[in-house]
């Protein structure tokens, strides 16, 4: 694997993001491959409503060791995955808005969430970034919200009323039946993450340092990829265009029903109808599971 591509990935992503402490995480629970199903859960929630800020330093965690968003003292707002407690942590997203020391962020009574400058404000300035949610609609719950599954959304009063990051997270195991997954959306295992990033590159994490051990070099397409689990079983990424064009697979169409599954050991693999964990049948995989 050519370490170029991986430095590229998120080189701008880790460059803006500083080290904040660490919530205790819980460990993932193992793998239970048996069933296809939908997505999980988005979980907790916990939400800024209009007229609260989020301070310099601070953070909202739903559920200690799954996800936070933290307003670091550089300035950048930011939503980690939270990994083994006292580890890395994943950051799924972030606003950009580093080099500014003491910046802080607010869910405003007009429903837009910006962050300010030190010192600016609503009456003062000082504005350097925001959702553009505001407006007159009738919508007695503005708020923001940062979810269990690393969604970070602010319902406010616009038309256009609703803001995310796209950053939901999956299930461990994609089947054709599931959906597909879009630039944000990402996975876990015990011991390692899986996202398509919004560079639309698909890069495995291992939970010990934060290190990426494995991308699929599909950083930088001109338009949006999603990741498919194909009724003829295989895993594809295309364009989300109308034609659709296959940008990186799998190379395993012609096993209907297969499935992918991110494994605790640390591999994603693609297995037939009847195979998984134990059972053989393996496709292909990313040869991760002696990178750990």
């Amino acid at each position: 694997m050519r370490h170029h591509l991986l430095r590229r990935a998120l080189v701008s992503l880790l460059a803006a993001t500083a080290v904040t402490a660490v919530v205790p995480a819980a460990t993932a629970a193992a793998a239970d491959p048996t069933t296809c199903r939908p997505t999980g859960e988005n979980g907790y929630s916990s939400d800024l409503r209009p007229g609260r800020a989020l301070e310099s330093g601070a953070s909202l965690v739903p559920t200690p060791g799954k996800v936070e968003l933290v307003m670091q003292a550089d300035g950048n707002l930011v939503v980690y995955a939270l990994g083994n407690p006292g580890g890395p942590k994943l950051p799924l997203w972030h606003s950009g808005t580093y080099g500014n020391p003491g910046a802080y962020a607010l869910m405003q009574e007009d429903g837009n969430f910006v962050i300010y400058q030190q010192g600016g404000g609503p009456q003062t300035g000082g504005g350097i970034w925001h959702t553009a949610t505001y407006g007159n609609r009738d919508n007695a719950y503005v708020h923001a919200s940062i979810r269990d599954n690393g969604e970070f959304s602010v319902s406010g009063r616009s038309e256009d009323w609703y803001w995310s990051t796209d950053t939901s997270e999956y299930r461990y195991r994609l089947c054709s039946t599931d959906g597909s997954w879009t630039r944000g959306t990402w996975a876990q295992s015990a011991t390692v993450w899986l996202q398509l990033q919004k560079d639309n590159n698909l890069v495995m994490y291992r939970k010990s340092d934060g290190k990426a051990i494995w991308n699929s070099g599909t950083y930088g397409n001109r338009n949006g990829l999603v990741l498919e689990m194909l009724a003829g079983g295989d895993l594809t990424l295309h364009e989300s265009g109308p034609n659709q064009t296959v940008r990186w697979h799998t190379g395993t169409a012609g096993n209907t029903g297969a499935f992918a599954i991110l494994q605790d050991d640390g591999n994603f693999v693609v297995y037939k109808k009847d195979g998984g964990p134990g059972k053989g049948g393996a496709l292909w995989n990313t040869a991760t599971y002696n990178k750990l």
